[in-house]
């Protein structure tokens, strides 16, 4: 009983990463506006049927999808010894987003661009909104007279995050996903205050000094 669970749970999630893959290669191809259930299905070679028992629409599908790579770029880990092992890998939420949208750069360009949705662009600001807000939620900190707001500070990282990450992209990714992190930090760092100050990350810290290096010789 055991083993006929798992087989269809394997089914289930190789069907869904056949919908998605299908549904990124084609809205590079034809944006997101033009892209059709009939579309998905025939690139994934599976019925409508088998897709509607997955989403009930593009939408749904788009949705879901910001859900999971939410979730899969968390900067939050459960125990104690779970975030000693990020810190001390170096990764974090921001970092590990940038690494994800360079592996699909072309669609997030397209979504984040004229052929997109909207309501990706917002999802994209919410979720952004909402890491920064547990980050704050933990930090607190006495207001300062005449300081602005949190949800404004909130709200403007995560306009610049999506700024520089469309910047990024129109000029095809410039600099690593470690030097745009650590650049976004120190935009961070300069609305939010020096309470959330980040630590740069290990390879834009290695690459700063070898500029270093060279500019002394």
């Amino acid at each position: 009983m055991q083993k006929s669970a798992e087989i269809e749970d394997l089914r289930v999630r190789r069907t869904r990463k056949l919908l998605v893959q299908a549904f990124i290669e084609l809205t590079i191809e034809k944006g997101f506006a033009a892209l059709t259930v009939s579309d998905i299905t025939e690139r994934a070679m599976v019925n409508r049927s088998t897709f509607y028992r997955h989403y009930q629409d593009k939408y749904d599908l788009l949705n879901q999808y910001m859900a999971e790579l939410y979730d899969l770029t968390g900067n939050e880990a459960r125990t104690s010894e779970q975030r000693e092992q990020k810190s001390r890998e170096g990764a974090s939420g921001p970092l590990n987003l940038l690494k994800h949208i360079q592996q699909f750069a072309d669609f997030y360009r397209v979504m984040l661009g004229p052929q997109g949705d909207p309501n990706f662009t917002r999802q994209f600001l919410q979720n952004t909104e909402k890491r920064f807000s547990s980050l704050f939620a933990r930090v607190p900190t006495e207001p300062e007279a005449g300081a602005p707001p949190t949800d404004l500070k909130i709200s403007c990282i995560a306009y610049a995050g999506i700024g520089a990450t469309v910047w990024w992209l129109e000029q095809e990714q410039p600099c690593s996903p470690e030097q745009l992190a650590d650049w976004l930090g120190e935009i961070t760092s300069a609305i939010a205050g020096p309470t959330l100050k980040p630590k740069p990350h290990r390879r834009a810290q290695k690459n700063s000094s070898r500029q270093g290096t060279h500019q002394n010789r």
